[in-house]
């Protein structure tokens, strides 16, 4: 009975010194590994670590910018018809029945000088004007939400032959503007994506160099290990760890720069930041630093085993 009993320790404690001792082998000696070579691996983890920060703050700005053009095309969908200060009730009417009688309009609401004052308030620069100004420098207007945004060339032409319509400044339609904007979201896109591709490639070659130089420091213990039968994972496993933890280190210093940055512009910026960036939030700024660590371990780890599979070789 007491065999029985005493059968299935003996094997317990070989299992767990089995996963200690490979514990102690891929991680440990890794660690070690690491920091005794970190001067050989300190090329490769500044570049990845600036080419991650670059990421990060690429990707908070575009995702900033991607709310911009959706607010900017918010706002084009909507056609402001700006009325005279002396537009008589029958014609602001007239002109109201008019643009809601029209199929491409979903809906039109009229807003009032006091209001489009209130208005202007949160919009950066037009504060100022308005003080600048003895009285009320902003015109009422019928605020029309048209179905597509290509439809509101039309009804700025239609709406402006009313009498009620101001004549210097009939409506906010401005052909060019929606198109400039996305043509700079564009260009800002692919130069941003052009360069962090380039970058990218250099860190990564950085990093492949650096570990070829560890294997090369180490070329006696791996040619050991083969001789003596070692497998496959415990010869490239801890330069596979290594790589990994450099990649690891420089993504949470990246992202940790990406979260201070991201946090330091919500709670120190003005209005006129909150209309460059809508949409940019705390929980956004989490997102973005994991996605920056999560991509400096994957960085690491993939640089190390493409150095680590043609380096073996010729070893």
């Amino acid at each position: 009975m007491g065999g029985i009993l005493n059968a299935p320790f003996p094997r317990r404690r070989r299992l767990r010194n089995v996963f200690r001792n490979t514990f102690r082998h891929l991680f440990r000696g890794a660690a070690r590994s690491w920091r005794r070579n970190l001067g050989t691996t300190a090329p490769a983890l500044g570049s990845m670590t600036l080419l991650l920060l670059l990421s990060g703050v690429v990707g908070l700005s575009a995702f900033a910018l991607r709310g911009l053009a959706a607010s900017q095309a918010a706002e084009a969908a909507v056609l402001h018809v700006y009325l005279r200060d002396d537009a008589r009730q029958q014609d602001t009417d007239a002109l109201r029945a008019s643009l809601e009688a029209d199929r491409r309009v979903l809906a039109v609401t009229y807003t009032s000088k006091s209001d489009a004052l209130k208005h202007a308030q949160h919009r950066p620069g037009l504060p100022e004007l308005a003080g600048a100004a003895d009285e009320n420098p902003f015109p009422a207007s019928l605020d029309v939400r048209v179905r597509s945004v290509q439809d509101v060339g039309g009804l700025a032409a239609a709406a402006t032959g009313s009498p009620a319509v101001d004549p210097v400044l009939p409506t906010s339609y401005n052909p060019s503007a929606y198109q400039r904007i996305q043509t700079v979201l564009t260009v800002v896109g692919v130069a941003g994506g052009a360069f962090l591709l380039l970058f990218g490639f250099v860190a990564i070659a950085v990093t492949i160099n650096s570990i070829k130089a560890a294997i090369q420091a180490r070329r006696n213990e791996v040619s050991i290990m083969q001789l003596v039968g070692a497998p496959r994972w415990m010869v490239r496993g801890p330069f596979l760890v290594e790589g990994a933890m450099t990649g690891s280190v420089a993504g949470l210093v990246a992202a940790l720069v990406t979260l201070a940055a991201g946090l330091a512009g919500l709670a120190f910026g003005t209005s006129a930041f909150a209309q460059l960036a809508p949409g940019l939030t705390v929980g956004v700024c989490f997102i973005a630093a994991g996605i920056v660590l999560l991509a400096g371990v994957v960085l690491g780890s993939a640089a190390s085993l493409v150095s680590v599979h043609s380096q073996m070789e010729s070893v």
